[in-house]
């Protein structure tokens, strides 16, 4: 059930880093199952795009990494993998969101992409942050979408510890 913006406003109180994240669930709970993989994705992409400039030196340069045509930084798959090798997300975060990265694709590029789909549904099984689905009641949807708001839930505040150790230039001896 959406959440009611009585419930966001006492939530909020409490919890304010959840600001961004509860509009989120709003959002995810009317979605299609294709609409649910591609806004969890694009937040997840959003939410590693925060983490690594909260960790980067405060410059202009750092802006054009992420924007323009030939950004380097520009992608998905490029802020997960710089965010882990710099030690940002976890392993098993890396990973799941790797997995994430390749069911949004199958969902981007493939008209007929569902839940039900083998390569889709493999995905959803190997993802580490889902819901144990012991009796088989969960299915690939609900395997991918909790595992999704965990990680989201995981990286919220991520930013913020991370800019505790953001980079500087360094007194290099030469």
């Amino acid at each position: 059930m959406p959440w009611v913006k009585s419930d966001h406003d006492e939530l909020l109180k409490e919890y304010p880093n959840l600001k961004e994240f509860l509009p989120y669930l709003d959002e995810l709970n009317r979605e299609s199952p294709r609409g649910k993989v591609l806004i969890s994705t694009g937040y997840l992409e959003q939410m590693l795009k925060d983490i690594l400039c909260a960790f980067l030196m405060k410059d202009k340069v750092v802006d054009e990494l992420f924007e323009g045509g030939n950004a380097p930084l520009g992608t998905f798959s490029a802020r997960a993998k710089l965010a882990y090798t710099l030690g940002l997300i976890s392993e098993p975060e890396f990973q799941d969101i790797d997995f994430i990265r390749r069911i949004r694709n199958e969902f981007a590029h493939d008209m007929k992409a569902s839940f039900e789909n083998d390569a889709v549904k493999n995905r959803c099984s190997q993802l580490k942050h889902k819901v144990p689905d012991d009796k088989g009641k969960v299915g690939a949807e609900g395997q991918f979408t909790s595992a999704a708001t965990s990680l989201l839930l995981n990286l919220v505040n991520r930013a913020a510890y991370v800019s505790d150790a953001r980079r500087s230039y360094g007194n290099w001896k030469r």
